[in-house]
């Protein structure tokens, strides 16, 4: 027993510590203002389930808005996964390291990223990144705000001369409830607003048995 008391202890220091469940629906709003004069916007919605070291991001579709009707009336246009639409999962290791899938449900399909390619799927390889939106570190470096926030949050801005971010931050949770950001001329604007939600029942990456199993490269024919 004495033997195993230190060895123990040894595997609990060592294991990392895991935040809170959490659920979000986040939204997003860009809009731009382009030379022709055209104002174009774009609107999307995304939720994030995370528990202990997995973090699943998926885009919020309409019912049967995605490639379903391409494939039933043979697109032969359409032959590469989606990978905007698809799913974002990251587990992190007791060592550090991530390991990122993208997941189609619709193609039942999962791919396995490897790090050179995390920029062709939007991802800058951070696990702070999945795990709650936006990287705490950048919050270290901007500056507290005075505007008002409701309880338990906190404004900060930062940027540039040209171009301003402010980010209302949940002090307890450690994620943005909201980011807004503007250049200096006024043509470019977005909005960023998360939301809380209970935690669905089934996690979704408990939801994958029978899908098949790929790498990235597979899909660059």
């Amino acid at each position: 027993m004495k033997r195993l008391l230190p060895a123990l202890l040894g595997t609990l220091l060592a294991a990392p510590a895991f935040a809170d469940d959490l659920a979000l629906k986040v939204e997003h709003d860009i809009t731009t203002l382009g030379a022709d004069g055209v104002t174009r916007i774009v609107r999307f919605g995304e939720r994030l389930v995370r528990r202990d070291n997995q973090s699943w991001v998926e885009r919020i579709l309409p019912a049967h808005a995605h490639e379903a009707e391409d494939h039933r009336a043979g697109d032969k246009n359409h032959k590469h996964m989606d990978t905007s639409a698809a799913a974002r999962w990251v587990q992190r290791g007791n060592d550090g390291k991530l390991r990122v899938r993208i997941v189609n449900e619709h193609e039942k399909m999962v791919v396995d990223i490897a790090p050179v390619d995390y920029t062709n799927i939007g991802f800058d390889g951070k696990w702070t990144t999945a795990n709650q939106l936006l990287d705490p570190e950048q919050i270290k470096r901007m500056r507290a705000s005075s505007r008002s926030a409701p309880a338990g949050t906190r404004w900060y801005e930062g940027g540039t001369a040209q171009a301003r971010v402010q980010v209302l931050w949940d002090e307890k949770a450690q994620y943005p409830r909201r980011i807004e950001s503007a250049n200096q001329a006024g043509t470019n604007r977005s909005t960023m607003i998360a939301t809380r939600e209970a935690m669905p029942t089934k996690l979704p990456w408990t939801r994958l048995d029978g899908y098949v199993q790929k790498e990235y490269s597979d899909l660059l024919d």
